[in-house]
């Protein structure tokens, strides 16, 4: 039998035979005294960052554009942040040159991944199609509750196009906060903005890392 079994054989044992206990501050302490703190590992999805260059691609429709004007710069800090700070020797490239590009290329988005990733000078090309994108709660001007939704896939630029898609994403949905919209202060727009871009960034960046997670 194993260390996770056997502890959670005591736990049952416990329950059982104090059932006074069952649901009270004691048993739940006990709970998180044997199971508390444990991960799982979780292997990247795609290991072939390390040590080459990538140009994060934030994309969005018109009218997310206008109601978040500067939303492609900072979700690809945010993304950009995390593999550095995770991925061992990856370099990416300045979001702002990649925003410069888009700016000064009305139709940069109809250009093929890989030729956009040439002219990013990246080795790969990180496509973030945005599906949803929004700070407020549906239907009401003053809760706020951030969501963002893509599907993401990764060009590698030195293969032909129809062969460069070397990762695609399933769906990646994140909400913050996740059970209640924040408060009526106009400064929640800022903060719950800044921490959805983060989770989402966050989930995005370990799909090219190996990291752990809390075990259920």
């Amino acid at each position: 039998m194993n260390v996770t079994m056997t502890k959670r054989l005591l736990v049952l044992l416990l329950l059982a035979g104090l059932p006074l206990l069952a649901g009270c501050p004691a048993s739940r302490y006990f709970a998180y005294l044997l199971f508390g703190g444990q991960e799982k590992p979780v292997k990247a999805e795609f290991t072939g960052l390390k040590g080459k260059s990538v140009a994060v691609v934030v994309f969005c429709d018109k009218r997310t554009q206008y109601d978040y004007p500067d939303i492609s710069l900072t979700l690809a800090s945010a993304i950009a942040g995390e593999l550095e700070k995770h991925v061992e020797k990856v370099r990416v490239i300045d979001p702002r040159q990649v925003v410069k590009y888009q700016d000064s290329n009305i139709y940069w988005d109809e250009m093929g991944k890989t030729e956009l990733g040439k002219a990013l000078g990246a080795d790969f090309l990180l496509f973030v199609p945005l599906e949803e994108f929004s700070t407020r709660e549906t239907g009401s001007q003053n809760l706020y509750r951030g969501r963002i939704t893509s599907q993401c896939g990764l060009w590698q630029v030195s293969l032909p196009e129809r062969k460069a898609r070397v990762w695609q994403s399933e769906t990646i949905r994140v909400v913050h906060p996740e059970h209640d919209p924040s408060g009526l202060l106009q400064e929640n727009d800022r903060v719950v903005r800044e921490k959805t871009e983060r989770l989402f960034a966050d989930r995005l960046a370990k799909k090219f890392y190996d990291h752990k997670v809390p075990l259920e």
